[in-house]
C-alpha cells in the first residue's frame, strides 16, 4: 500500500502545483492585458487632449491675428480716410459759389454720412473700444447701426448692472454676436433682432432671437449659415462657453450662448 501511495501523492503535487503555475500566468496575463488596455486609454486620452489643445492653440492664434487686423484697419479708417473725407468736407465749406450751392449742400451731407459710417465701423473693429465702453453699449451700438442700415427693429435688454465677462471674454462673445447679426442679415429674412441678457457673477447668459424664415437644424451642414455658427461655436470653446441653436422653417431662429465667468470678482 505504501509503494502506491507515492506515487499517487507525486502526481497530485505535481497537478497542484502544474494548476498553481498556470493560474499565476493566467492572472498574470490577465493583469498585463488590463494594464495595456489601460495604458492605450490613456494614450488616447493624451492624444484627445493634445489634438483639442492643439485646435484651441490654432484657433487663438487665428483670433488673435483677426483682432490685431480689425485694429489696424480701424486705426487706419481713423487715420487716414476719416481725415481725407473731413478735410474734403471742409473744404467744400469753403465753396463759395451760389449756383453751385445745392450740389455742395448734398456732396457735404453725403460725406458727413461716409465720415460716420467710417467713425461707427472704426469703433465696431475697434477691439479697446469695445472692453473701454463695455460689451452692453458695444451691442447697443451694432443695434443702432441695422436699425439705420437695414430698417429693422431691434431690442435690448439686459437684467444686470455690470458683466462679469474678462476683457478677453468679452472681445469673443462680442465678436459672436456680430457673427450673428452677420448670419441675421445675410440669410434670415427678418425684420425684428431681440437681444437679451441675463447674467450674475458666475455665468453669462445672452439670447438673440429673429422672426426671420428659420431653418431645419437638421440640414445646417448643407446651409452658408453653418459657416458663421460654425466659427460662433468654436469662439465658445475657446472661452469655456457653449452656444445651442433654436430653429424651425417659418419660426424665426434663437441662439443661445452660455459663458462662465472669468472676471476676477472685487475683495
Amino acid at each position: 500500500m505504501l509503494l502506491q501511495t507515492a506515487p499517487t501523492f507525486n502526481t497530485a503535487y505535481f497537478v497542484i502545483v502544474g494548476s498553481v503555475v498556470i493560474l499565476f500566468f493566467i492572472i498574470f496575463f490577465y493583469l498585463f492585458i488590463v494594464q495595456l488596455h489601460r495604458r492605450r486609454i490613456l494614450h488616447q486620452k493624451e492624444m484627445f487632449d493634445l489634438r483639442t489643445q492643439y485646435e484651441q492653440t490654432i484657433l487663438k492664434a487665428q483670433l488673435e491675428i483677426q483682432e490685431q487686423t480689425f485694429r489696424n484697419i480701424s486705426q487706419e479708417i481713423h487715420d487716414n480716410i476719416g481725415q481725407v473725407l473731413s478735410l474734403a468736407k471742409l473744404n467744400l465749406n469753403t465753396i463759395q459759389y451760389e449756383a453751385a450751392a445745392e450740389k455742395v449742400a448734398i456732396t457735404e451731407e453725403l460725406l458727413g454720412k461716409a465720415i460716420g459710417d467710417l467713425r461707427d465701423l472704426s469703433k465696431s473693429l475697434n477691439t479697446e473700444k469695445i472692453t473701454d465702453i463695455g460689451l452692453a453699449a458695444a451691442i447697443k451700438h451694432e443695434l443702432n447701426l441695422i436699425e439705420k442700415a437695414a430698417s429693422m427693429q431691434t431690442s435690448f435688454t439686459c437684467n444686470c448692472a455690470e458683466l462679469y465677462l474678462s476683457p478677453e471674454q468679452t472681445i469673443v462673445v462680442f465678436r459672436m454676436i456680430q457673427e450673428s447679426f452677420n448670419n441675421i442679415l445675410k440669410h434670415a429674412k427678418a425684420t425684428q433682432i431681440n437681444i437679451d441678457i441675463d447674467a450674475d457673477v458666475s455665468n453669462t447668459k445672452i439670447k438673440i432671437a429673429d422672426n426671420g424664415c428659420g431653418f431645419d437644424t437638421q440640414k445646417l451642414n448643407s446651409l452658408e449659415t453653418g459657416i458663421g455658427l460654425k466659427s460662433i461655436k468654436q469662439r465658445a470653446e475657446l472661452i469655456g462657453g457653449s452656444v445651442n441653436l433654436l430653429s424651425q422653417p417659418g419660426q424665426g431662429t434663437t441662439v443661445q450662448i452660455h459663458i462662465h465667468n472669468n472676471k476676477s470678482l472685487p475683495a
